[in-house]
């Protein structure tokens, strides 16, 4: 029983002791969160008397004052205790939007300054986004209040944030690793504000689909130029570009970008481009793949890739390539009956093209060698002498074949008729 006693008046020892810790942290929080709500109060009375007052006399914005608001409120962004209050961050917009200002003027004629204007100018926005956010979450404020502040803030950023967009270009496509950063870090801003965020929810403006096209643009363009970005990231990054005015371009950098580290999405990526793209663009990636197929040794595929082609770009510049690197693949497999018949289309369709003008005979030449049958060494005679007559100053189209067909053929008379025309002599 005296032990029992005993460990009960412990615990009751310990349990006080507990107590009096527990209020003792709970002062320290207070006194914490006391001190982080001072500085945001000091914060704004630094800058409401920093800003340009005509009752106090005060034309313009004094920042040798502001300087030290500004550095109160930094500290309250990252205090915990005031971190998600609204009025840390309407604090934190007010006086970003005076160095804003400050440095947008003195950058018109300096690029330091410009530079710094811009790093404002994404800063403005960030806070006054986080401010927005977190007033519309306030249970006591009226929905006037709440339209009121998202108009004011929008209005407030709209232009600095858009002015964004020809920066994020500009080191979107720089040779600079920091300024390739930079574009990123910009562009990003720009779409997450336009598209994500609640201050330009109700934003009214034709050019706003543009504007987040571009900026998806630009931040692809510097990620995928930044040394070490994740490759799911940059691949993420233009699949957002399919469906807008720069999918040709999405699908040519990931073309460029697979070439040398993936050839399987290398040869995915130029598929999807020749399936999906319309247009010139479209009869590019199409003749593109058809290429790289043919020097990969992917013959059947390439095959397959020229019938498209035709299908879709018969009238393309490419056409008549698709044709002879089709007959070239039958050729090469001594399907020389199939191939003539290719190289015919290719010559009725495209009469002066001076690929397809030799390629029916050459067919023709192969096949009788392949088959030593005389029957077939006099076609490919009769067809080399269609092109002498047709082009007898031509003479590398028909002169060497015939001496060779006619030696073969053991005709000796026709075949001294071209005898200077045999390379070997």
């Amino acid at each position: 029983m005296k032990k029992f006693i005993m460990a009960c008046a412990g615990l009751m020892l310990l349990s006080t002791t507990m107590n009096a810790q527990d209020k003792e942290a709970l002062k320290i929080e207070k006194q914490a969160r006391k001190a982080a709500e001072t500085l945001v109060k000091k914060a704004r009375q630094g800058y409401e008397f920093s800003i340009p007052n005509a009752q106090y006399g005060r034309k313009e914005t004094n920042f040798d004052k502001l300087d030290g608001a500004k550095a109160l409120i930094e500290q309250a962004m990252n205090n915990k205790f005031v971190s998600d209050n609204p009025e840390t961050w309407k604090v934190a917009a007010d006086i970003m939007n005076e160095y804003y200002n400050k440095y947008e003027k003195l950058g018109r004629d300096n690029d330091a300054d410009k530079a710094t204007a811009n790093e404002y100018a994404y800063r403005l926005s960030e806070y006054a986004i986080k401010y927005d956010s977190l007033f519309q979450l306030e249970p006591k404020k009226k929905e006037v209040e709440k339209t009121f502040v998202n108009e004011q803030y929008r209005n407030k950023v709209t232009n600095p944030l858009i002015g964004l967009i020809n920066v994020a270009q500009n080191y979107s496509n720089s040779q600079n690793q920091d300024e390739l950063k930079l574009g990123k870090k910009y562009s990003a801003l720009l779409v997450r504000a336009l598209t994500e965020s609640h201050l330009f929810s109700t934003f009214q403006n034709e050019n706003k689909a543009q504007w987040t096209t571009y900026a998806k643009a630009f931040y692809a363009q510097s990620l995928i130029n930044i040394e070490g970005s994740p490759v799911a990231d940059v691949e993420k990054a233009y699949h957002q570009l399919f469906g807008t005015q720069f999918e040709p371009v999405a699908y040519s950098a990931l073309i460029n970008y697979f070439r040398d580290r993936d050839k399987a999405k290398f040869f995915d990526y130029l598929k999807l481009a020749a399936d999906n793209v319309k247009d010139e663009n479209g009869a590019q990636f199409a003749f593109m793949y058809i290429q790289n197929l043919y020097s990969e040794g992917k013959k059947d595929e390439s095959v397959v890739a020229c019938d498209n082609f035709l299908s879709k770009y018969g009238d393309n510049e490419n056409a008549v390539s698709a044709y002879l690197i089709k007959g070239q693949i039958l050729f090469e497999a001594k399907r020389f009956d199939e191939a003539a018949k290719v190289f015919d289309e290719a010559l009725a369709k495209y009469p002066t093209e001076e690929r397809a003008i030799t390629m029916p005979a050459k067919c023709a030449w192969m096949k009788a060698q392949s088959s030593g049958s005389k029957a077939d060494r006099e076609a490919a005679i009769k067809l080399y002498k269609g092109l002498e007559a047709k082009y007898p100053s031509n003479t590398e189209y028909w002169g060497e074949a015939l001496y060779i067909l006619y030696n073969n053929n053991n005709q000796v008379k026709e075949r001294d008729k071209y005898k200077k025309f045999y390379k070997q002599f």
